[in-house]
């Protein structure tokens, strides 16, 4: 069975930069691992899985919790150098859910370059 491929995508300067997360995931496995507090995403008030052209359905919501229900929160989010979130969505779903203060993150101080880049 072929998943998809997952990535993360940053809007800057007129361009669409996107990561692959399974490279992101290499590129940060180094990392320094520190706990950052949980309600500093901008991302927790943000539709990062849904798109905000049609309402989410049943089975994609429930897709979703599946994830946050099986994820791993010994694993770090991975944070972009301006502080916001590449990867880790369902990790920190979770820890909201459980009422959990911080969660385990690694930061890029600089960008990695990017897989693909578009013109918006």
């Amino acid at each position: 069975m072929n998943r998809p491929v997952q990535t993360h995508s940053t809007e800057r300067d007129g361009k669409r930069y996107i990561w692959y997360t399974e490279r992101l995931w290499q590129l940060a496995k180094d990392l320094p691992v520190y706990e950052v507090d949980v309600g500093q995403f901008e991302e927790l008030d943000r539709d990062c899985w849904f798109s905000e052209s049609k309402p989410p359905t049943i089975r994609e919501v429930a897709g979703h919790c599946r994830r946050i229900n099986e994820t791993d929160l010994e694993i770090p989010v991975i944070i972009n150098d301006n502080g916001r979130l590449m990867d880790g969505g369902h990790r920190l779903a979770r820890a909201l859910i459980e009422g959990r203060k911080t969660v385990k993150a690694v930061r890029f101080e600089e960008m990695p370059e990017p897989d693909e880049v578009e013109d918006l």
